[in-house]
């Protein structure tokens, strides 16, 4: 679909970007333990249902550009978000998920790493976005939340300076849309631990520029953390982080 484009009142393009998070996955085996390459898990069927809700609801939704990156959980969302849209996507890889221990290893061996040791404490997993603003932190002892927010930035400023959308679908990851909600505000990594991303939820950012060199000229936040299912919340107690440390904890008691 080619969608026309918006012009705000002052003449700046205004450009939409629907940025969601993909849907669930498990990251926790059977055994209790992590998955040996937490960059390669799909969707569980649970996540596909939630991806194909979303979907539905944005079935007429004009939307020029297609965006993930390329991990193949965000792929499989956004193919069933796009539906029967026949366009190309475009993968970027900067925009991939902060990186714990073991998901960096994998990142920079190209293959699953040796077993890494989760924490006595799960309160180190289930609270581990709450000091990213600090100086020096790092997520469980992989990537710093610095260099993080280093590279996704970058990446998504580089798709705003492309002048061949107006509409603009990303399925990224909680961490990533942290980031740049945090961008969008001016809040930079303090807001880190304050935004909550449920699978599959859509946020809604309208970005204007100037029509000509495309500058930025201000940020809008629309939505935040919508969901297809639970709009309300009602049932959300946990946060993402806390249900996986849920998970490891009633896995070790079995």
């Amino acid at each position: 679909m080619t969608t026309p484009p918006r012009i705000a009142f002052d003449g700046s393009l205004r450009r939409r970007v629907y940025l969601f998070r993909h849907g669930d996955v498990a990251y926790v085996t059977n055994d209790g333990s992590i998955v040996a390459d937490p960059r390669a898990v799909h969707l569980t069927t649970q996540g596909q249902q939630e991806a194909d809700a979303m979907g539905k609801m944005m079935a007429d939704i004009p939307i020029d550009k297609a965006v993930c990156s390329g991990l193949p959980r965000t792929i499989q969302t956004l193919d069933r978000i796009l539906g029967d849209r026949d366009m190309p996507v475009e993968q970027v890889p900067d925009l991939e998920e902060l990186r714990s221990d073991r998901a960096q290893a994998a990142y920079e061996q190209g293959s699953a790493p040796d077993p890494v040791p989760l924490p006595d404490d799960l309160n180190e997993v289930a609270y581990a976005f709450l000091n990213a603003h600090k100086p020096g932190m790092k997520y469980r002892n992989g990537e710093a939340f610095e260099d993080f927010e280093a590279r996704v930035v970058p990446a998504f400023e580089g798709l705003l300076k492309t002048p061949d959308w107006h509409t603009m679908a990303l399925v990224a990851h909680g961490g990533v849309n942290r980031v740049l909600l945090g961008w969008a505000l001016g809040t930079g990594l303090k807001t880190f631990g304050q935004f909550e991303q449920d699978t599959c939820c859509l946020n809604v950012l309208d970005i204007d520029q100037d029509p000509d060199d495309l500058t930025i000229r201000r940020v809008l936040v629309r939505a935040v953390n919508a969901t297809t299912y639970d709009p309300p919340k009602r049932e959300r107690h946990l946060t993402t982080l806390e249900g996986l440390a849920h998970k490891l904890q009633q896995t070790r008691k079995a």
